[in-house]
């Protein structure tokens, strides 16, 4: 067997990873890091740390994500910055363009699908709303079962 890389090539940027882990798969990591996906699985089996640099990494992306679901399910406001070009009124020569940036600001409305997802999560009230749905297609599939019978005989 080779020697590890893990102490020269992992070790040294465990921070950098659970940077990473925001925006990588496992399978990208490894090949910044320089190693084989399947060197980074052995690590991860080996080396606790490199584990808990991972998780790290996802309980904040996770922690942004809910956020941003928040922001969306309230409705927020924010800036759409566009630059325009425009005739400058101070020239006597030639026609003369300067560049203007507008600043609007925006209210982008709350999303009843991202309040309804985040209600289904966090609220144990609309949770139940799977259980229902299941009991309507199981009585479904039961008049359905009963109507090919009778259609058999």
């Amino acid at each position: 067997m080779g020697k590890s890389k893990y102490d020269s090539h992992v070790k040294p940027h465990l921070d950098k990873i659970t940077k990473w882990t925001e925006d990588l798969t496992d399978e990208q990591i490894a090949a910044r890091l320089k190693i084989s996906r399947k060197s980074f699985i052995e690590y991860k089996k080996q080396h606790p740390e490199l584990v808990e640099a991972l998780e790290k990494g996802k309980k904040r992306l996770v922690v942004e994500l809910k956020d941003t679901l928040k922001k969306k399910a309230k409705g927020f406001y924010y800036e759409e910055v566009k630059t325009v070009k425009i005739h400058n009124p101070d020239s006597d020569a030639e026609p003369e363009w300067i560049e203007k940036i507008e600043i609007n600001r925006k209210y982008a409305q709350p999303d009843t699908g991202a309040a309804h997802l985040l209600l289904k999560n966090l609220d144990p009230t609309w949770r139940n709303d799977d259980a229902e749905t299941m009991k309507l297609k199981k009585q479904q599939v039961e008049i359905q079962k009963q109507k090919l019978e009778q259609d058999n005989w």
